[in-house]
């Protein structure tokens, strides 16, 4: 549109007016920097583009120019964006810029995560700790209440097996204690019926109404009572025992490496994204990429416990595949690399089967 007080000038687009705008940023950037040299040529367009803009002296040339000259200028800065310099520089003195905010995102939420694997990792190692002696005490406590059984009264070492086995007994005791504490974790606070089955029910009461209609001694009927409380404690302990050998396999095979991989790719995230802020590369499109690399982390640590055999470890022997799901979080690339070189393999094995195939078709029809 020609302007009407001066024939000559045309009238600015807004889109113009903020090249002009992010053209003398970008040269007060270089300026600053000095990481680029800057062209004297290009800094006058756009210092005198702004001065033309501002007395009304805006030509078609003029406009050509200015293009031209931000186009040199974006390519002297790349991999410097106005972008990225609008992201790291803060609009407001008393406001934090995106780069700012997005790094005490990812700070905090790292610090979330690895509370999180701190706690997980602790309460599994707790568990299988509980589990492990619990199993071992039992059959120790069998060892030894046989051999007090071969025992007589009158042996010198009765007295000794006697205590070794009621030592033993208190210890699988307090041990198995903890470990109803430790499953109400995940039974949200309840605990095991501990319903005898029919069939061992019905045994029972058939034995008692034996011994009354018998009439009994009460030894005989404290005896028949004190065996089925033993059934009960049995099947209780057998309960807890199995539930929390499942909860030691879910943590090690799937919950514990996620967390690992979740915090190896908050850990690269916050290296990668230092290095972006470092070079003033970091955008809008970098934020979108760090969360999407935040899932395929976790995702990566998951995979690799799928590959592991979580009976086949114990203890502290279980960091060890937990390093490689926080190493594949932390760099996810490999682990899809892996992936992509066993599907060609297996492609070109399908391929070259199904060529031997139709070879041995076509030769056996000839």
């Amino acid at each position: 549109m020609i302007n009407k007080k001066q024939s000559n000038s045309i009238e600015v687009s807004a889109d113009i007016a903020q090249v002009i705008q992010e053209g003398q940023q970008l040269v007060s950037y270089m300026a600053k920097h000095g990481q680029v040299s800057l062209d004297p040529a290009l800094a006058e367009v756009m210092i005198n583009a702004k001065y033309k803009l501002q007395k009304k002296q805006w030509s078609a040339q003029d406009e050509a120019d200015v293009l031209h000259s931000y186009d040199q200028l974006a390519q002297a800065v790349a991999p410097v964006s106005m972008e990225s310099i609008q992201a790291i520089s803060r609009q407001a003195a008393d406001k934090p810029s995106r780069a700012e905010r997005a790094v005490a995102w990812y700070r905090r939420y790292t610090l979330v995560a690895l509370l999180c694997l701190l706690f997980v990792q602790v309460y599994y190692l707790f568990g299988h700790a509980l589990a492990h002696d619990l199993k071992a005490l039992y059959e120790s406590r069998n060892e030894w209440q046989i051999k007090v059984a071969k025992t007589t009264p009158e042996s010198t070492d009765y007295v000794q097996i006697q205590q070794s086995y009621e030592e033993v007994g208190q210890r699988l005791d307090a041990n198995y204690n903890l470990l109803k504490v430790w499953n109400r974790v995940w039974l949200f606070g309840l605990t095991f019926n501990s319903d005898i089955p029919p069939y061992s029910q019905e045994k029972l009461d058939v034995e008692q109404r034996r011994l009354q209609r018998e009439q009994a001694n009460v030894s005989e009927l404290d005896n028949l009572q004190l065996a089925e409380t033993r059934l009960k404690a049995r099947l209780q302990l057998f309960e807890n025992m199995l539930f929390a050998e499942s909860v030691l396999e879910v943590l090690q095979g799937y919950v514990l490496p996620l967390l690992y991989g979740l915090l190896g790719a908050f850990i690269f995230v916050l290296r990668d994204l230092l290095k972006e802020i470092k070079a003033i590369t970091f955008t809008t499109d970098s934020e979108i990429r760090y969360r999407l690399r935040l899932t395929l982390g976790a995702l990566g640590g998951m995979i690799i416990g799928w590959f592991l055999n979580p009976q086949e470890l114990s203890g502290l022997a279980s960091l060890s595949p937990m390093a490689l799901a926080f190493l594949m979080g932390y760099n996810v690339d490999v682990l899809f690399a892996m992936m992509d070189q066993i599907i060609d393999k297996l492609r070109d094995a399908l391929a070259n089967n199904a060529t031997t195939h139709a070879q041995s078709e076509r030769h056996k029809s000839e």
